[in-house]
């Protein structure tokens, strides 16, 4: 009877089998059978190395069954009834997305309570047959199905240690021996309605109060409904942000019991300030905020109280920046900030906006520098960003170095943001002035770090064209540290090269430095060429190594137009030369910005290259072909 039984149940499974969820069956230790749901995601097969958190749903009275043709009705509530409905139970949070595994078990109609055996073997089941992270293992439920969390995370301290996590929804007063969860440093989120007609809100506050009074380290959280009655598990439940931010998906991802308990963040508002509704803008900013053991993922304003108007721009965001329009109304505004961590821990924090119909002296701005910066690289990003006006605009922002090494560079030091690069060894300073649009300014400063060992010359490019019988070499040089001059120097095997020239370097620049040597040797064979670098201290470097081919150089024509170009630049190539034929783009420092790939079959062969997404400036376009022609031209993009 019990296979006939499991035969209807499958039968159930195939007109459900596009949500993933199938019903699945074990013998526990105890000899009573326990049937379940389980939901893997749709990549499960295909992500093979992917360990996945794990969502233990226990239901409420009404689903008990017999774990076989009674089964589906576990699907009735809440987590399971989404992944019925289709939801993929994936989450983004920190940065990245995870879906989690379900297992729903269906408690025996013999039982009027949650046992924990059932849990148990859900566990057991799960790391013998899933790919589950064991560090964020999740016990949750409603109803009945809370009674059974509560049962399972404070029966005994080896249980509370076995998840990452707990979470009753109007859960029974099932509770054992609370200090288990707290010795655990166990995680806890209670959910009730203080109207439940059912189960008393009283179950779950005494039972969160019972753990309070043991000042654990992990503050336990409950969230108390002022209506909704017993049926409230939609709300805490919610897979969206109705009644929850971060949402009870988000909290869970957040917990993993191998990490020490979580120090919550620090929110910071900004100061209490006072406008005028000839204005009616605020700003506000809580990037002071910190967290001391990770880093803040979300910020969250919201009014707490004042007059009707006034809107809040960016509610949610990453940085804490918002404006408040519309404050024409004269009164005192409160306005919280909530601050969440990547532990999805939350803390909370007001600030007053005083709004007057009076004339209010101005407020200057607040100049964020960003934070220091350690680079093992010449190049680093400042950033500015955050900086804000409370009650109006920045107009400028103004950077300069006030120590640090001789040489650097900065691409603009009248944006909020510039790029640093040639950066040398040691510690630099700049400072950062901000104006608003009423003239008053301030300044922050912000130290960065590098390690940079620079080279004594930044190449751009080095190439070799024969020209009227003559081999024409050419390069290029982004920047020069104390360098004396170049060596050219010439090889027929590309093995032993000689000396032939030597030309004067630029010493210490960081413009870009453009150079030429004509080599008037008469030769049929392949000619290979190459650059040393000899510095003042007589240190030295090479470039690469630059190939003719005599035997194959014919008449070329290479044109790349317009230039100025605004969005796409034309290449034509004439010439007898075929074989592939390499397009390379270079930004004045040497990166590579853009680059493709023909072959040239025939004697003219054209491509372009859109232009349009790029910075204005200047950029080289080297162009070669098969293995005997280079070509460099400046590219000037407006």
């Amino acid at each position: 009877m019990k296979n006939l039984l499991t035969g209807l149940g499958m039968l159930l499974l195939s007109l459900n089998v596009n949500s993933q969820q199938i019903v699945k069956g074990l013998t526990a230790a105890n000899g009573q059978y326990v049937g379940f749901l389980e939901y893997k995601p749709t990549n499960y097969a295909s992500d093979v190395t992917t360990k996945y958190p794990l969502i233990i749903f226990l239901h409420g009275m009404g689903e008990r069954g017999n774990g076989t043709s009674q089964i589906w009705s576990v699907a009735g509530n809440a987590i399971p009834k989404y992944i019925q409905s289709g939801h993929p139970m994936r989450f983004f949070w920190n940065g990245k997305w995870e879906t989690f595994l379900v297992l729903s078990p269906q408690l025996s109609s013999s039982y009027f309570d949650w046992v924990d055996f059932y849990t148990e073997e859900m566990i057991k089941y799960a790391k013998t047959n899933l790919r589950i992270d064991t560090n964020r293992i999740i016990v949750t439920g409603l109803s009945l199905g809370g009674g059974g969390s509560w049962r399972y995370a404070t029966s005994s301290l080896e249980h509370a240690q076995s998840i990452a996590a707990v979470a009753p929804v109007c859960g029974t007063c099932s509770g054992v021996t609370y200090s288990n969860i707290a010795t655990a440093n166990l995680p806890l989120w209670a959910f009730h309605a203080s109207n439940d007609g059912t189960v008393g809100a009283g179950c779950t506050t005494s039972q969160v109060w019972a753990v309070e009074m043991l000042n654990p380290p992990v503050k336990p959280l409950m969230s108390i409904y002022s209506s909704g009655g017993h049926g409230i598990w939609d709300r805490s439940y919610d897979t969206t942000y109705n009644n929850h931010n971060p949402n009870i998906y988000e909290w869970f991802l957040g917990q993993n019991k191998s990490l020490a308990p979580n120090v919550l963040p620090v929110p910071n508002p900004g100061p209490n300030i006072t406008i005028s509704t000839s204005g009616g803008i605020a700003n506000l900013s809580g990037i002071e905020s910190s967290d001391i053991d990770g880093n803040i993922v979300r910020y969250i304003w919201r009014k707490v109280s004042g007059p009707a108007a006034g809107t809040i721009v960016t509610p949610v965001s990453t940085t804490g920046l918002t404006a408040i329009t519309g404050l024409t109304t004269t009164g005192t505004y409160i306005y919280e900030l909530k601050v969440v961590d990547e532990r999805a821990g939350v803390a909370v924090a007001n600030v007053t906006v005083n709004v007057t119909s009076a004339i209010v002296s101005n407020i200057p701005p607040i100049t964020e520098a960003g934070t220091d910066i350690s680079t093992l690289t010449s190049t680093a990003a400042l950033n500015g960003g955050n900086s804000y006006d409370p009650d109006g605009t920045i107009t400028s922002y103004q950077w300069t170095k006030i120590w640090g090494p001789a040489l650097y560079n900065i691409s603009n030091p009248t944006v909020a943001a510039p790029n640093l690069s040639f950066l040398m060894l040691g510690d630099y300073k700049f400072e950062l002035r901000s104006t608003d649009n009423r003239g008053a300014s301030s300044l922050d400063t912000v130290t960065i770090r590098s390690g940079a060992s620079i080279l004594p010359v930044s190449w751009l490019y080095f190439t070799a064209n024969n020209n009227d019988g003559a081999n024409k070499l050419l390069w290029s040089t982004a920047s020069e540290i104390n360098n004396a001059w170049f060596e050219i120097q010439r090889s027929s095997d590309a093995i032993n090269f000689e000396t032939i020239a030597t030309v004067k370097g630029a010493g210490t620049s960081i413009r870009t430095n453009n150079y030429q040597y004509v080599d008037a040797v008469k030769t049929s064979a392949k000619t290979y060429y190459r650059l040393k670098q000899v510095s003042v201290d007589r240190n030295s470097s090479f470039s690469n190594i630059a190939t003719i081919n005599a035997s194959r150089v014919g008449t070329i024509a290479i044109e790349s137009y317009p230039n100025p170009v605004q969005k796409v630049l034309t290449i034509t190539i004439s010439s007898e030369e075929h074989g592939a034929v390499g397009i390379t783009l270079y930004a004045v420092d040497g990166r590579i910005v853009q680059q493709k790939q023909l072959a040239k079959e025939k004697e003219s062969v054209s491509t372009s290259i859109d232009m349009q997404q790029l910075p204005k400036g200047t950029y080289m376009l080297k162009i070669t072909i098969g293995d005997g022609v280079q070509e460099m031209r400046k590219v000037v993009k407006q």
